[in-house]
This record gives structure tokens, C-alpha cells and sequence, in this order.
């Protein structure tokens, strides 16, 4: 079944954020190993055959498997942490809007909470909190582009083992995007900023057939106008 301008659009940013990952994968030697053997013990790295079937070849209505998610590249200054990415996606044509949901995990060592006695712990286990990134969604309450906290990836019901005890429903944080594609990269704007985006931008603006996509330039555009001149 043909895929809409907008899930390939998607699948590029997708991608370019799987290789980078699994780049880092294999040249995190020392890093987050503690981090890695918890989130890999419950999710695999989906392979880029495997995305390119699901968003360039698949059904409109589709996800990754739920147990397959993207590992990305941590921050620089999270270095010691690991980070995933699960999606879901319906661009069936009777919907009014594409419904999408980007569901971002990190895995770190924090030390134990609560502090026992009110005393610091010095040893430390590993600890995950997750965001869901999703467009809007019927009735008038949630009706706009919003991130919340979660507590699992894949199946809503499967709480991963190790998710800090936090609200998975509140707060909901309106985001300035108007389409599914501008909702990834605000998800993408969260954990790199303006200058991460840029980077991802001018990498993969280097294609030609990238550089002139209606939808990437559109959506670039938009999001890298919600920074303000602050120098």
C-alpha cells in the first residue's frame, strides 16, 4: 500500500536518528553499561530494513513491534545514560489529522529514592523515565500537539520494571507543531536544542532529493522559527 509524502518524510528523520544511535552503540565502550543491560534486557534496535518496510513499504496504520524501538544517541552531557524511541502512527484518510504518538524513554543510574532516612545513598541503580509525544486527540481537552510522561513503551499495559513512580497523565505540555513530522522534531529540539536540530537539518540537506522535500523543508522551517535572536 502507497505511504503518504508525510510518513516518508518521517522515515528520513527516523533514520538518520537510527544511525547515529547505532553508531553510538558501538562506540559507547565504558559508557552506560549498567543503563544498556536494562533497557536491551526488554527492547531490541529495530534494523533500518525493518523501518524501511513499516514507513516506506507498510500500511498506513502501523508501529514498531513492542518489544523494537531506535536507540539514539544520548546528549553530550548525558553521555552516561541510554535513550529509545517507540512509534505509532495512522494516516488513514478518514481521520482529520494523522494520529502519531513518539514515545521516548531514558535509562540512567540515579541513587536510590527515596533518600533512606533522609541520608544521601551513594549506590546507585538504574532508574527510567519516559515522555509520549503525540498529535492531537478527540474532544476538546487534549485537542492540540502535547508531550506527558509515561511509563512504558510499546504495550500501555507493560510498565517497564525500572520507570521512576511519576504521573503518566499530567502535565500535559502543549508543543509548538502543527504535524505529525514537526512533533518528531520537537522531540528531536528537546534533547539536542535548536543548534541539535540544525545539525540533523544540514546533514541530511546534504541529498539533493532531501534538500527540495516540501514536507522536511516546511517542517524544519517551523520549528527552528519557534527559537528567538537572543544574541
Amino acid at each position: 500500500m502507497p505511504t503518504t509524502a508525510e510518513q516518508k518524510a518521517l522515515y528520513y528523520v527516523l533514520d538518520y536518528m537510527l544511525t547515529s544511535g547505532l553508531h553510538w552503540m558501538r562506540h559507547r565502550v565504558g559508557l552506560a553499561e549498567e543503563p544498556y543491560k536494562v533497557a536491551n534486557g526488554k527492547y531490541d534496535a529495530i534494523t533500518a530494513n525493518e523501518l524501511s518496510t513499516l514507513l516506506l513499504h507498510g500500511n498506513l496504520k502501523a508501529s514498531f513491534e513492542d518489544t523494537k524501538v531506535i536507540f539514539f544517541e544520548p546528549p553530550p552531557k548525558e553521555i552516561g545514560s541510554v535513550a529509545a524511541l517507540w512509534c505509532r502512527w495512522n494516516y488513514e484518510a478518514h481521520l482529520k489529522l494523522p494520529r502519531c504518538g513518539f514515545y521516548f524513554g531514558i535509562w540512567s543510574s540515579e541513587r536510590a529514592f527515596p533518600l533512606p532516612n533522609g541520608n544521601a545513598a551513594n549506590d546507585l541503580h538504574v532508574a527510567f523515565i519516559g515522555y509520549r509525544f503525540e498529535t492531537p486527540e478527540d474532544g476538546t481537552n487534549h485537542n492540540f500537539y502535547h508531550a506527558q510522561p509515561c511509563r512504558s513503551m510499546g504495550r500501555k499495559d507493560d510498565e517497564i520494571e525500572v520507570s521512576l513512580p511519576v504521573s503518566s497523565r499530567m502535565p500535559t505540555w502543549p508543543l509548538g507543531a502543527t504535524s505529525a513530522l514537526e512533533l518528531l522534531l520537537c522531540l528531536v529540539a528537546s534533547l539536542y536544542g535548536m543548534d541539535g536540530l540544525r545539525e540533523l537539518r544540514n546533514d541530511l540537506f546534504q541529498e539533493p532529493s532531501l534538500r527540495t522535500n516540501p514536507e522536511l523543508k516546511a517542517a524544519m522551517l517551523n520549528v527552528l522559527s519557534l527559537g528567538f535572536d537572543m544574541a
